[in-house]
């Protein structure tokens, strides 16, 4: 389905300068509309690039900044090439390699000298970089700088943002580069990962159906199974255990730790949800992609499970924390007697405000730690 017909004329054109594009919502399914929203602003920018492979070849296509404007980029590329990602305008782009083998996370972990945490980015590349910056995970040039630590991305990197190809790219490059130096990336998938693997597009900025127009290519062919980033995705867990901390996006409810799954069943049950229909019933009642399941339950940060509740699940997982994101919380903090923590901020408005958080642990303990490398230790609450 193509949703604009501009992007014949431009492909010819090779050239996009300023493009506004209107359209009223397309139809919904029980709510989870595709739809271009008149209110947002956003437009054609840099992108990509998007590796899709067809017929034994791998062709990437890319919008990428020159000279104030924007020129297309086709290119059927080799698995060993160099490519670039560029951010917003041709000053800030970085250059990765692709991964010899794509293959399914353990569940599991040891656990490490020190940790990052932190979830719900949605397409903020810059105050992801910050808070990567200021934790001393990169370096200016967006290289891995942490060593052996580990650093937890907490599901919700997709939505709401301007630069969601790009976090998925840096995080991809990250990954590799921490695997060099004995340290490790755990990419979990969230609500909105799930959403846009299952095709509900309701939190999709402008931007990307205007580039997918561009581009010629339906924004619902981005993350495919025939393309580089939707088989990376399919091979990412909704649940992991690191030493005795359990991650999760929205977390384990009472519900599910009763069937008495074990962390790799609820991770390949969710991977194969992915690629299921869509539908009302799939949605409502799945326990590993539904309303309730790891990737989409608020009610442990909204206090709906009982403190023994809570120990149970814990327990049967042999585990001594829950860490999860999803639901907003005003402070990073603890919960249930120091048994959660809640992870997920309003990192748009602390970007916007030049501040940005991040759950930081190493000796042992918990601490809160900012864009410039200031620790305060986490609080009980």
């Amino acid at each position: 389905m193509a949703y604009f017909i501009l992007g014949a004329l431009l492909g010819r054109l090779g050239i996009i300068n300023k493009l506004y594009l209107y359209s009223e919502p397309l139809s919904s399914n029980w709510g989870w509309v595709k739809f271009v929203n008149n209110t947002d602003s956003s437009t054609v920018s840099s992108d990509g690039p998007i590796l899709i492979q067809q017929n034994g070849k791998w062709t990437s296509y890319a919008i990428v900044p020159k000279d104030g404007n924007f020129v297309l980029s086709k290119t059927v590329i080799s698995r060993r090439d160099t490519l670039r990602c560029y951010v917003d305008e041709p000053k800030q782009s970085f250059w990765f390699l692709l991964q010899n083998n794509l293959v399914v996370q353990p569940s599991t972990y040891a656990m490490p000298t020190k940790l990052l945490a932190i979830s719900d980015i949605e397409g903020n590349f810059w105050g992801f970089k910050a808070i990567l910056k200021g934790a001393n995970v990169i370096d200016d040039d967006l290289n891995w700088t942490f060593g052996n630590g580990h650093l937890v991305l907490a599901g919700d990197f997709f939505d709401r943002g301007l630069n969601v190809t790009e976090c998925l790219w840096l995080i991809y490059k990250l990954e590799t580069e921490a695997e060099k130096n004995g340290g490790k990336v755990h990419f979990l998938l969230g609500n909105h990962e799930v959403m846009n693997l299952k095709g509900a597009f309701k939190y999709v900025r402008n931007k990307y159906w205007h580039n997918a127009d561009t581009l010629q290519l339906d924004y619902e062919k981005w993350y495919a199974k025939n393309t580089e980033l939707g088989k990376w995705l399919r091979t990412k867990n909704s649940v992991e255990k690191i030493g005795d901390f359990l991650f999760a996006h929205g977390g384990i409810n009472r519900k599910l730790a009763k069937k008495r799954y074990s962390l790799a069943q609820i991770n390949d049950n969710t991977r194969k949800s992915i690629d299921e229909a869509l539908t009302e019933n799939e949605a409502e009642q799945n326990p590993f992609t539904g309303i309730d399941s790891p990737v989409w339950y608020r009610g442990i940060v909204q206090q709906r499970e009982t403190q023994q509740e809570i120990e149970q699940t814990l327990k049967q997982f042999n585990a001594t924390k829950m860490i999860v994101g999803h639901t907003i919380v005003n402070e990073i903090k603890y919960l249930y007697n120091q048994k959660v923590i809640a992870l997920d901020l309003d990192h748009k408005t602390n970007a916007e405000n030049g501040k940005m958080y991040a759950l930081w642990f190493e000796n042992e303990r918990f601490f809160v730690i900012d864009h410039h490398g200031n620790q305060t230790t986490l609080g009980n609450k």
